[in-house]
């Protein structure tokens, strides 16, 4: 080899490190044999052949030579320090430990939702719907947390839904910081990222049943399937992104109650119901089903000076009694549409 060749050797032993060097902190970092992590193998190959290419006299003294026996000594120390490397970091990796050193514990996962990802039968993932004005810091720890300790059965990811809209359409997402929690081919919403809410949503995500909600029709109700500015289309959406099946009914045509029925909601009647509804409404509630009775003001309905059997009705079962009038908000600019910011 001539000797303006041989001075690029060198060159070969350098691409040699950083290949050894690249490869040792690609497999620290990721643990997995990819593709950079083949690249950086690969160019160790080249560097050593290179060298050997360019200068084949010094690679003959250092395997023959007298220094042979030095360099081998050290070749064997360097790779056992690699190797002491790779084994802790292995140890490390497969028994991970956390220690929480706050006062509060803050850190530290309930026992409840620790079994709950201990019973985790499929992957669950969860993707948190924050947009850049929302603050993630704590829903991100709180995910970490439960990934931490999911045993490779719980992920997460974020996504902005103003970057994003198709796919916050498709969850059904109508509130900034919603988490949706998918497993196979169902999902429950969870709209506060609070450790309560999570460990709940997953309970309802491994025990899916049929949670089915009627909203009663027939009586000039508010409708659930309408698109007005008066009706439960919202409230529709929600419900489905909880899983839970939002169906109407005309109890007086029907004359009997959905067997798959959880809850009903009588929405705002305009006329009064009958008492033969009214008093399947009652035996539905006796026998565990939930209630949930929504009345206008009588002066805005229909009612004029029939009865409402389903007043008396709450008046009697429930000692709660409608009262003819109507709340009016003074310090509101729509004195007829009260709100408050706190229930």
């Amino acid at each position: 080899m001539k000797t303006e060749w041989r001075r690029f050797a060198p060159l070969g032993l350098l691409i040699f490190v950083l290949g050894l060097l690249a490869s040792i902190g690609l497999y620290i970092v990721f643990r997995q044999f990819d593709l950079w992590l083949q690249i950086s193998l690969g160019a160790m190959v080249v560097g050593l052949a290179l060298f050997a290419l360019l200068d084949p006299e010094r690679v003959r003294q250092a395997l023959t030579g007298r220094q042979a026996r030095y360099g081998s000594n050290a070749l064997v120390l360097s790779l056992g320090f690699v190797g002491i490397v790779v084994v802790l970091n292995y140890l490390v990796y497969n028994n991970s430990k956390r220690w929480d050193l706050t006062e509060g514990k803050q850190y530290t996962l309930a026992p409840e939702t620790i079994d709950t990802l201990n019973k985790l039968e499929q992957p669950v993932l969860a993707t948190a719907f924050f947009t850049s004005r929302m603050n993630s810091t704590s829903a991100r720890d709180l995910l970490d947390q439960y990934k931490f300790n999911g045993q490779g059965k719980f992920d997460y990811k974020f996504v902005d839904p103003d970057a994003n809209p198709a796919l916050a359409e498709q969850a059904k997402i109508t509130r900034d910081g919603t988490i949706v929690l998918a497993m196979g081919g169902n999902q429950e919403q969870v709209t506060i990222a609070s450790e309560q809410q999570l460990t709940g949503g997953l309970v309802r995500l491994m025990n899916p049943a049929s949670q089915a909600v009627y909203f009663l029709s027939g009586h000039g109700e508010r409708s659930p399937d309408d698109t007005g500015q008066e009706s439960y289309s919202l409230l529709k959406r929600t419900l489905e992104g909880k899983n839970y099946a939002v169906r109407t009914f005309n109890l007086l045509a029907e004359n009997k109650i959905p067997e798959d029925a959880k809850v009903i909601v009588v929405a705002g009647p305009r006329v009064p119901l009958a008492q033969s509804e009214v008093d399947l409404l009652s035996a539905f509630a006796d026998g565990g089903g939930s209630l949930i009775v929504m009345e206008e003001p009588t002066p805005v309905t229909d009612f004029g000076d029939s009865p409402d059997p389903l007043a008396e009705y709450l008046a009697k079962r429930w000692t709660t009694s409608l009262g003819n009038d109507i709340v009016v908000d003074m310090t509101s600019q729509q004195p007829f549409a009260p709100y408050a910011a706190r229930y």
